[in-house]
């Protein structure tokens, strides 16, 4: 077997390379112009778009090629933007507001400012060889103060990568095209498999919650759409028979600050300055162990979720409790109200405008919300029941995630050694 001369980079990052390759400047071998953004209300804006796409970053996310865009523009051409028209082919990278975005034009077009483009040349470099060895860029980002990774058109250009004989480059890229798109068909399976089990898991508690545990059983027509058939013994009633709301304002600081989130109700650090900070927690709720705290203010991404500590809260949040425990069980209940966020049913009964996240369930609708009211008994058992199912359906979806981590991690360490010559091509 013939083994590989190996030479040292040079950079750290990259180590040995093959004694025939070389490391460069990006700038020295490659040819890329950043776009632009035009002033706005510009009739030239308008004009020189005709024919053309152009592409922001939130494109790269999208798909490997773009062929559309919402920014699409008509107009009449005019030649003076003509240098800034991005090839079929050519290699996107974004930089400035972001790390990592990459993709190809899948058509002539224009892209913003924040999007280095690399323009094919199959005779002087491979393109998508430049794709796959474009996370060494990363390594020459700089951090901002908000610790987010940044780069300019001076830190591209300056930028370090190997480059191979032209041969080479397109030898390694169909070998990674090939085991990427293997890795990526097993990653989007899983990926798929993790939102049947999702599915099947809600699809589980929506029924439990509303039909129970015997199949067998007697059922009646509730006279409630969501809810559909209940069991013979059970019985409908209006939500404020079980719960009541309260409002009582701290007034002070010092407490935990709770925040209703897709994972739950989550202590907040509010020493990280992260999101949305309230100025003065003293004007926050009082939430109390056991208490149900709703995010009623955004039916769509908003969440309910019961308190398992003393807090306080946003004054905006719904906070209730149960008035009534000889008749109710708060985790039967949580499973009945997160059924409804998740199934729309709060939503379909809110108002508001919902484009801009502001879709509220009125006081009103809440204490008349209808719910099913099995025996004290059969709510203990549904409860028991969908925790065991869905602690072992969450630990399927864990692993899932864990493999799809494990699966991307190696993808990212096999173009590595492709790239950098450590692996035979």
């Amino acid at each position: 077997m013939l083994i590989k001369k190996m030479k040292d980079s040079g950079v750290e990052w990259i180590g040995s390379i093959p004694k025939h390759w070389e490391v460069i400047k990006l700038k020295n071998k490659y040819k890329f112009i950043t776009g632009f953004t035009p002033p706005s209300n510009s009739d030239k804006y308008y004009d020189h778009m005709y024919g053309y796409l152009w592409a922001t970053i939130s494109d790269l996310s999208k798909n490997e090629y773009i062929y559309e865009t919402k920014n699409k523009v008509s107009g009449k051409y005019i030649e003076e933007y003509a240098p800034k028209i991005i090839p079929k082919g050519s290699f996107l990278y974004s930089f400035k507001l972001s790390i990592g975005e990459k993709g190809f034009a899948g058509l002539n077009m224009y892209t913003n400012e924040a999007i280095a483009s690399f323009i094919k040349n199959e005779n002087r470099y491979s393109i998508r060889f430049l794709y796959y060895s474009s996370f060494l860029i990363e390594y020459n980002c700089q951090y901002n103060i908000y610790g987010a990774k940044l780069l300019n058109q001076n830190l591209i250009r300056n930028a370090k990568v190997v480059f191979p004989p032209i041969k080479e480059q397109r030898k390694i890229a169909n070998i990674l095209d090939r085991k990427r798109n293997n890795l990526d068909e097993i990653i989007l399976k899983t990926h798929q498999s993790i939102d049947e089990l999702k599915k099947y898991k809600q699809s589980l508690i929506t029924e439990v919650v509303t039909k129970g545990l015997n199949p067998n059983v007697e059922v009646k027509d509730s006279g409630i759409g969501w809810i559909g058939c209940i069991p013979e013994p059970w019985r409908i009633t209006k939500l404020n028979q079980l719960f009541s709301i309260k409002k009582h304002i701290a007034n002070k600081t010092g407490y935990d600050v709770l925040s209703v989130t897709q994972s739950g109700l989550r202590v907040r650090d509010i020493t990280k300055n992260e999101g949305q900070m309230a100025t003065d927690y003293s004007k926050y709720q009082i939430v109390e162990k056991d208490d149900f705290v709703m995010n009623h203010m955004d039916l769509l991404t908003g969440w309910i979720d019961i308190a398992q500590q003393q807090g306080v809260t946003s004054p905006d949040y719904r906070v209730f409790y149960n008035k009534q425990k000889k008749f109710a069980v708060n985790k039967y209940y949580l499973y009945v109200f997160q059924t409804a966020y998740i199934n729309k049913i709060f939503y379909g009964l809110g108002q508001g405008v919902s484009n801009v996240g502001r879709w509220r369930l009125q006081t009103d609708k809440f204490l008349n919300f209808y719910v099913p009211l099995p025996s004290l008994d059969e709510q203990k058992e549904i409860s028991s029941y969908l925790d065991r199912q869905t602690i072992e359906i969450d630990k399927l979806v864990e692993n899932k995630e864990s493999i799809i981590e494990e699966l991307e991690n190696y993808k990212k360490s096999l173009i590595y050694e492709y790239v950098t010559g450590k692996k035979e091509a």
